[in-house]
């Protein structure tokens, strides 16, 4: 075989892929292309706050939450730089040669340089930054008020979806956010160790105000936040007669403060 044929066997097989694929496969590869440049950066972050109003017998006043978000940047707002200076202006010498002369017992070396213009300066400065969210949080440390009832399990934001305006100069950012939330793994035990599971699903909606400090390749951020989770219908189940201090609806509304870190992975 052809060496020169050999090498291009790859580009041949994808290009014999693409052309095969089904016009809806093809056409999702190219979305899907398209999300992942918009890929931004991720942040893990982990928040304390507490439960209010309370309601319904449910306290809270120390609840934490963790979680994971992936962002992808839908746009920006840029300042125009304004027009360079001669201070700003640049050139790079570039060795093009190098020509020898000899004349009797002495021999003139000559160095040739061509002069190539360089940048003139910043094209601009980033003023907004407009992303999108999607991310998984969880929320646990909630109990009822009733001494004789012990509740166990966690709230699952799963998945969330968030809009960020980022004032880049200050590195202030304000958020709105919405998703779908669920009880996870609820139990209430009585006082004679009966269990009963609770399920029920809602949305949630929250504002978040945030700032961060960027550190290397790294953004450290704080940020506070209140998101109003409210399940006004919980399915009990149990072997025994549900307790009367059972409630059948949960507010899991509240505020919490806390820190993250992000690191970029795509244009930002």
């Amino acid at each position: 075989m052809d060496i020169s044929s050999r090498s291009h066997t790859p580009l041949v097989w994808l290009f014999c892929l693409a052309t095969a694929l089904p016009a809806p496969i093809a056409a999702q590869l190219g979305i899907y292309d398209a999300l992942a440049t918009r890929f931004s950066d991720v942040s893990f972050f982990v928040n304390t706050g507490a439960l209010l109003p309370v309601a319904n017998g449910v306290t809270g006043d120390r609840t934490t939450s963790y979680g994971i978000e992936v962002l992808l940047e839908i746009g920006r707002v840029d300042r125009a730089a304004s027009a360079p200076t001669t201070a700003n202006d640049s050139v790079t010498l570039v060795w093009t040669g190098r020509q020898v002369t000899r004349r009797g017992s002495s021999t003139d070396t000559v160095d040739t340089y061509e002069v190539r213009e360089g940048p003139s300066g910043p094209t601009g400065e980033r003023i907004w930054t407009f992303e999108v969210g999607i991310g998984y949080g969880q929320l646990t440390g909630f109990d009822l008020e009733d001494p004789g009832l012990d509740m166990r399990g966690a709230v699952r934001d799963l998945p969330s979806l968030s809009l960020y305006a980022t004032y880049e100069p200050l590195g202030g950012y304000l958020g709105v956010r919405s998703g779908f939330a669920q009880l996870q793994g609820l139990q209430v035990f009585d006082a004679i160790g009966s269990a009963f599971e609770g399920e029920a699903q809602s949305f949630m909606a929250g504002v978040a105000v945030g700032e961060f400090v960027q550190i290397l390749s790294l953004s450290i951020f704080v940020e506070g936040a209140y998101t109003w989770r409210d399940f006004p219908s919980v399915r009990w189940s149990g072997t025994d007669p549900l307790p009367a201090g059972l409630p059948r609806s949960l507010g899991l509304s509240g505020w919490t403060l806390g820190a993250g870190v992000q690191f970029g992975v795509g244009g930002r």
